[in-house]
């Protein structure tokens, strides 16, 4: 009977901290249109968000469910909420994170069939239809999003953003493309944005990062593609790409680099402006990489 008393407590005390946990995250299922099923989200807000009355800036973080993405890896939404959680206490400014789940990855992340890397594909269009005209718009009657919203994805997801970036509605003002699988779909990337650039772009930044060992896909096309788009994007697109020397495939440093980049560039834009609000957003992390474009 103690026994039993005691896994009682223990159980009551589990569900007394979920309920009071700020930082718990609230699972929320979507009936999407545009995919035709049931998806869901899981959201994190920042602490002190239901006393206050500010907007915050909108992480969308692919492959943001709660299940391992890697065989031994703690799910990218758990180890992000960890990230966020440590620039917001050094600065940067306070941050609502909505992790979408995957269900068919390859589906909705590559823009082409490629029988020859994985099965199915080529759902890429239906996925964005739902991020942007679904998912964001739900967010921001239901949370106070403001004007800085940021695309995070690794890998696919990592392509996505790129695909995003060049084919999108233009929801997003902040890309951050992990280890890009590019060679999925090279030329029609690269056409992609030629099409879309040097046309004037809401876009504010475009980080790219990926390792000195990564997979075939992304270290034999990335680098080259970067090069080539660099030319064609207007010129208050701040952009960056980082090979982070000895590392492999979605480096697990990503997403903090990719954040300090994005924030560093805004701060610099207001210090350059002083009439909008020039909030200092923290220390720039040592990125210690090989740098291609602009750096400054």
């Amino acid at each position: 009977m103690k026994l039993l008393a005691l896994m009682f407590a223990a159980a009551a005390m589990l569900l007394a901290w979920l309920l009071l946990n700020p930082r718990h995250p609230d699972r929320i299922d979507i009936r999407s249109k545009a995919l035709g099923e049931n998806r869901y989200i899981l959201v994190r807000v920042p602490d002190g968000y239901a006393a206050g009355k500010d907007s915050h800036p909108l992480v969308v973080l692919l492959d943001g469910g709660n299940q391992k993405q890697y065989s031994g890896d703690k799910p990218l939404y758990t180890r992000s909420k960890k990230v966020l959680d440590k620039l917001e206490d050094e600065g940067l400014p306070p941050m609502i994170l909505v992790g979408i789940a995957n269900r068919d990855r390859e589906r909705d992340m590559t823009p082409v069939r490629r029988p020859d890397i994985y099965a199915g594909g080529g759902g890429a269009g239906a996925f964005r239809e739902f991020i942007e005209t679904e998912v964001v718009p739900f967010v921001a009657k239901r949370w106070r999003i403001g004007p800085t919203r940021i695309l995070y994805g690794e890998s696919y997801g990592g392509l996505f953003v790129l695909d995003t970036l060049a084919r999108g509605r233009q929801v997003f003002t902040d890309y951050i493309a992990v280890s890009p699988a590019v060679g999925v779909w090279p030329k029609g990337l690269d056409d992609a944005f030629h099409r879309r650039f040097p046309s004037p772009s809401p876009a504010h930044s475009l980080y790219i990062i990926c390792g000195e060992r990564d997979a075939p896909l992304v270290n034999t096309y990335t680098p080259s593609f970067y090069q080539e788009i660099e030319d064609i994007l207007p010129a208050g697109l701040h952009r960056r790409m980082d090979i982070l020397p000895g590392k492999g495939h979605g480096p697990e440093n990503s997403l903090e680099l990719g954040l300090r980049f994005v924030f560093l560039k805004r701060r610099r834009a207001n210090e350059r402006n002083p009439s909008k609000n020039g909030r200092q957003f923290g220390r720039r992390g040592a990125m210690r990489s090989i740098h291609i474009g602009d750096l400054e």
